[in-house]
């Protein structure tokens, strides 16, 4: 496993940094809204909210590492930031397969599409914050004057 020794080049880092502040912005409104009573969006959107704010997340992550993401599920991404990341948890391993086992729509055998429960939005609300602090802190790490 590599370690956050790896910087990326400055094209890599400036995706890093875009891709963290739109999951920062999904992620944002979607805890907002599952934390409130009175929400204005539905369960669906809620729940896509989640989904792009970890996708975007993880997109940080791997560009952070000077790394394209391949995949696009959360699960798929979480294994691919394995090969890097040396702190990601369990719980987080736990978070991305809640997060994508509502959705089966690449699989042409698949369900489809489920809706997710107000304690499944919670949950995941949880465990993406808990991805959010570390990718934080690995895109806090790499310094480049020539972007500050």
């Amino acid at each position: 496993m590599m370690t956050s020794t790896i910087t990326p080049d400055s094209e890599m880092f400036e995706i890093a940094k875009s891709s963290l502040n739109y999951a920062n912005g999904y992620y944002t409104a979607f805890s907002r809204s599952v934390n409130n009573e009175k929400s204005r969006f539905d369960t669906d959107l809620l729940y896509q909210m989640a989904i792009l704010s970890a996708e975007k997340y993880f997109v940080a992550l791997l560009a952070r590492y000077d790394w394209n993401a391949t995949h696009h599920m959360p699960i798929a991404m979480f294994k691919e930031a394995q090969q890097f990341e040396p702190e990601l948890t369990d719980s987080m391993k736990q978070t991305c397969i809640l997060v994508g086992k509502f959705e089966a729509i690449c699989d042409i055998e698949g369900f489809g599409y489920r809706q997710p429960s107000s304690e499944d939005l919670k949950a995941m609300d949880k465990g993406i914050n808990e991805i959010r602090a570390l990718v934080e802190k690995r895109i806090e790490e790499v310094y480049m004057p020539s972007f500050e």
